[in-house]
């Protein structure tokens, strides 16, 4: 362990609950920050209805249209 010697400084009844206190403070600030900093979060959580996805599929006159990339020669 790299900081096994901080146990002799603190002790071990004291520094557990700081540490796993300070995990629980931090992990409840980022969800707090994404209930309020988000609009799909709160909906999400509701059950609201999703959000439309995306197109995923192109076209194949935009496929046909790239020209396909040249290997340079050295």
């Amino acid at each position: 362990m790299i900081y096994g010697k901080m146990w002799c400084v603190v002790r071990p009844s004291f520094g557990v609950p700081l540490l796993i206190g300070a995990v629980a403070v931090g992990s409840f600030a980022v969800h707090l920050a994404l209930l309020t900093h988000t609009d799909w979060v709160p909906r999400f959580l509701n059950g609201g209805p999703p959000a439309a996805k995306a197109a995923l599929v192109v076209p194949a006159a935009e496929v046909a249209a790239v020209p396909a990339p040249q290997a340079e020669k050295l």
